[in-house]
């Protein structure tokens, strides 16, 4: 590795610790931002949103948008804290981790103006749970005592989620789990208004009229042209700085950069061809902004199929590949090296986790004790993407030089993830995890427990009854130094039998404007809720006129409210698994295949 990609790899490492990446330059002064009121935010999205119902919520996308308009009882704040949300507070838990108290905040109102209560919790999780909604998310709360049963449609009771009054609610697990209130700041925790919902004959009509208790109120939706929100001015932790927000549909990347070059468009998130167009830009150099995805790329191999069975042929694929040479020159500055699943900048990270070094010879003395002196033929299967293939052929050149003749696949997306999936039997393939909460629990017990084989998340097939306890009992451990070491040994052991080769961390980069200011990037999807973000007037070359601390007039939010929102569209469900450019993460639970750019959710358990 060079010193350069070093330096790199510690610095992104080091914003993705401290949960964010900060804007260069003057960041916001509380008292002096809340002076500046007013602007519209624009920014490009590659599609529109399937639904912002939180039941149906399956992408990343999908996730940032419903996070304006909705709330949970917790939520992820923008250095990846867990924070309360619509809760006062953070909850009572018991002595034996099962049963959780939530005192709700008063006088939270949705943006009908109706008060928030308990009840509404209740009906929402119900909601979620219930067999006839069809949730893809509701494995989210299968943990409440009872939710099993539940979905089944076995029971009608659902003694895990209660009120006590009108603003406490009482939650109950069937055992317990350190992550569970993690997964509550998961959109399936979203709040809405029972009212709402069912006033709309078409139950997916909802997800295209939605109501919630958040900072952004919808106002206008064409699918394929753009989204429209105002601000809430009730806003329970107080009205947003910004007046709207627009986030206008480019599918081409060329067409948002240019539109961000002359000053339409406030942020870009940068393709790795922007980040080096914009590195050579003196004038646009130093606004980059780096920060870790949540995610990890890695070539998997299937440990239940010969010869892959045989861990020193593993071993020796591993030996087998210059990782840093590749990714140096397909992914300058946008990745940190995988020595194992979990990464840099989330709790249970292990820096000092060994990596496989390339040892051409030592890989096929590997190889020859595992009885395949000449090599062997396989196949490496990937989605039909030149961003996968620019990773695919150089391993491929460097297994052909220990003697493994690979053929390298490419299929469509869906018939990737069949292949894949729990009725496939593939050699190898190239494919990406992301995670759905910042917990190490995500990047360890989906893909390597032996009860997720296949389309579980477990993809390699990988099984060890000394793994699958150790996963067991971290996810009931309530202490969380202990928990973290648990972690951090199952991650050694995992990689020693080397189920996968790992690749890369990815690294992204995203732009703003010199007017921007507060704007935190998180890998969190439901972090940024864009209440602190501002418009600095010294610094905005384009027409500004602040707002001081007035309220909107009727007339400004009627600008925007007279565009209809639409009560149609397609509901593709998501996942978590994703090709090179996060074109589809994999099938909801327990099959299928989402459609859209981003994948949000995990689908496994």
């Amino acid at each position: 590795m060079g010193r350069r990609l070093v330096v790199i790899g510690l610095a992104i490492a080091a914003v993705s610790a401290a949960g964010c990446g900060h804007l260069p330059g003057r960041q916001p002064d509380p008292d002096q931002a809340a002076g500046f009121r007013g602007g519209a935010w624009r920014e490009a999205w590659s599609r529109s949103p399937a639904s912002l119902d939180p039941a149906h919520l399956v992408t990343l996308l999908d996730a940032a948008a419903a996070t304006l308009i909705y709330n949970g009882l917790v939520r992820f704040d923008l250095q990846g804290r867990l924070v309360p949300d619509l809760a006062a507070r953070m909850p009572e838990r018991s002595a034996d981790g099962l049963t959780y108290r939530f005192e709700l905040r008063r006088n939270v109102r949705f943006h009908n103006g109706r008060e928030l209560t308990a009840a509404d919790v209740v009906y929402s999780f119900r909601r979620v749970l219930d067999p006839a909604t069809l949730s893809p998310r509701a494995w989210v709360l299968e943990p409440l005592a009872g939710a099993a049963a539940f979905r089944r449609g076995e029971r009608d009771d659902l003694p895990g989620v209660r009120a006590d009054g009108r603003y406490r609610v009482v939650l109950t697990l069937e055992r317990p789990l350190a992550h569970f209130l993690s997964l509550l700041a998961m959109p399936a925790g979203f709040v809405v208004d029972r009212a709402e919902v069912e006033r709309h004959q078409d139950p997916a009509d909802y997800g295209f009229h939605p109501v919630g208790t958040g900072p952004w109120v919808l106002a206008g939706w064409l699918p394929g042209a753009y989204l429209r929100f105002h601000a809430n001015l009730d806003y329970f932790e107080g009205r947003p700085h910004l007046d709207r927000l627009e986030y206008r549909v480019i599918e081409d990347g060329a067409t948002a950069r240019a539109e961000f070059v002359a000053g339409n468009l406030d942020r870009l998130r940068l393709t790795p061809g922007d980040s080096r167009r914009f590195r050579e830009d003196l004038r646009w150099r130093d606004a980059m902004v780096p920060a870790m995805d949540l995610a990890v790329y890695y070539l998997a191999l299937n440990c239940e199929k010969p010869p892959f069975t045989d861990l020193r042929v593993r071993k020796a694929i591993n030996h087998a590949i210059d990782r840093e040479a590749i990714l140096k020159a397909v992914l300058p500055d946008r990745h940190v090296p995988a020595n194992g699943s979990i990464p840099p900048g989330l709790e249970g990270h292990d820096p000092a986790l060994a990596g496989w070094t390339q040892d051409p010879d030592l890989a096929r003395r590997l190889l020859a004790e595992a009885g395949f002196p000449r090599g062997f033929r396989m196949e490496i299967l990937q989605t039909a993407s030149p961003g996968a293939l620019a990773i695919t052929e150089p391993i491929q050149s460097m297994l052909a030089q220990v003697g493994i003749k690979a053929r390298i696949v490419q299929l469509e997306t869906a018939a990737f993830f069949s292949a894949v999936g729990d009725q496939g039997n593939p050699d190898a393939f190239f494919i990406s995890w992301w995670a759905d909460i910042p917990d190490p629990e995500n990047f360890l017990y989906p893909l390597f427990h032996s009860k997720n084989r296949g389309a579980g998340g477990n993809r390699s097939r990988f099984a060890d009854p000394v793994v699958d306890r150790l996963l067991e009992t971290a996810r009931a451990t309530m202490d969380r130094a202990e928990r973290v070491a648990m972690y951090q040994a199952v991650e050694r052991s995992v990689f020693r039998q080397a189920p996968w080769v790992p690749l890369y961390f990815p690294v992204n980069y995203s732009i703003h404007q010199p007017w921007v200011r507060g704007y935190i990037s998180s890998p969190v999807a439901t972090a940024q809720k864009m209440t602190g973000v501002w418009f600095d007037p010294e610094a905005t070359p384009r027409p500004f006129r602040p707002r001081g601390n007035r309220r909107e007039t009727a007339s400004e939010d009627a600008q925007l409210s007279d565009t209809p929102v639409v009560t149609h569209g397609s509901h593709a469900p998501g996942g978590k698994h994703a090709d090179f450019h996060h074109a589809s993460r994999c099938p909801r639970r327990p099959g299928g295949v989402a459609g859209g750019r981003a994948g949000f959710s995990r689908t496994h358990r």
